[in-house]
């Protein structure tokens, strides 16, 4: 199979044009599907050894914001800043087909909000305003750091490694919210688990993530508009490894990349995390099932 990046230096230029907040999630989700786009084509061709036709990815050094000239330096002017995980199976800028001076990326273990991402957002709410539409937290599924709030929620007596850790401890107990009210919409179908906990903590760690990443959404958004006057807006989702796509609820295969406004209440947020879990026993079987922790976390 062959990968081919191929640059026409006569092709036009067309400038980056996100005016606006709806364009810029506009932008991100048509480069998820890309992204997922390219990653399909090259799984067939994988699979089909028959099928000698090469990928061509068409680039840009311009289009991708670099310099024009040795010695050049760039204006920063990033159009989304995107808060997420530190997990190295998750490239912000990959996962969105973004380049160069698109996204301004924070990322933390679980990506809970800290005095130091808050203060990296103020900064850049603040001194990259006039280029900045949107704000972003991206969660991903089967994530390391849910995983084990998870673990300590559910057996507590495995908790003192953890707990002698400040910073650790810190971070995975910010997810314990999370936790909690992923554990309270499961419980109407607590028979299913009776007899399986296996099943039951997979499917806490899938519903806990995308509550993991609403809270933190409602929580960065309440701060803006503490701290910034005309504050952009917050959006928040997951990075589902399964089907690539970026989403905010379980979705089937065949549905588009989603992203969704963050909760403006306590109460939006329960109304939200029942959403998930109907979301997730509406799904096929077989669809339903890749939540289960499989893969080495």
């Amino acid at each position: 199979m062959d990968l081919i990046y191929r640059y026409d230096p006569f092709a036009p230029i067309s400038p980056r044009q996100i005016p606006t907040a709806e364009a810029a999630v506009d932008n991100l989700l048509e480069g998820n599907a890309r992204f997922i786009e390219l990653v399909r084509r090259m799984q067939r061709h994988t699979l089909d050894q028959t099928n000698q036709e090469p990928i061509i990815v068409p680039i840009s050094p311009i289009a991708m914001g670099l310099p024009l000239y040795e010695g050049a330096v760039l204006t920063q002017a990033p159009f989304a800043v995107v808060l997420g995980c530190s997990d190295a199976r998750v490239p912000t800028e990959q996962i969105f087909d973004q380049s160069f001076n698109d996204l301004f990326v924070l990322r933390i273990a679980g990506n809970v909000l800290g005095s130091e991402c808050l203060g990296s957002l103020h900064y850049a709410v603040k001194a990259l305003g006039e280029s900045l539409k949107v704000v972003v937290v991206l969660g991903h599924s089967k994530c390391g750091a849910v995983t084990a709030a998870v673990d300590t929620y559910l057996s507590p007596e495995g908790y003192a490694d953890i707990a002698y850790t400040f910073p650790l401890r810190s971070l995975v107990d910010q997810i314990q919210i999370a936790v909690r009210g992923a554990s309270r919409s499961l419980e109407q179908y607590a028979p299913i688990f009776q007899h399986n906990p296996d099943l039951h903590r997979s499917f806490l760690v899938a519903v806990t993530a995308y509550i993991n990443s609403s809270i933190t959404a409602l929580e960065l958004q309440r701060e803006l508009k503490l701290r910034v006057k005309n504050p952009p807006q917050v959006k928040f989702g997951i990075y589902d490894f399964d089907s690539l796509r970026v989403q905010a609820l379980p979705l089937e295969s065949s549905a588009p990349p989603q992203l969704r406004d963050a909760p403006s209440s306590p109460e939006d947020l329960c109304q939200y995390s029942n959403e998930v879990v109907e979301a997730l026993f509406n799904l096929p079987d077989e669809e339903r099932d890749s939540c289960r922790l499989t893969i080495k976390l």
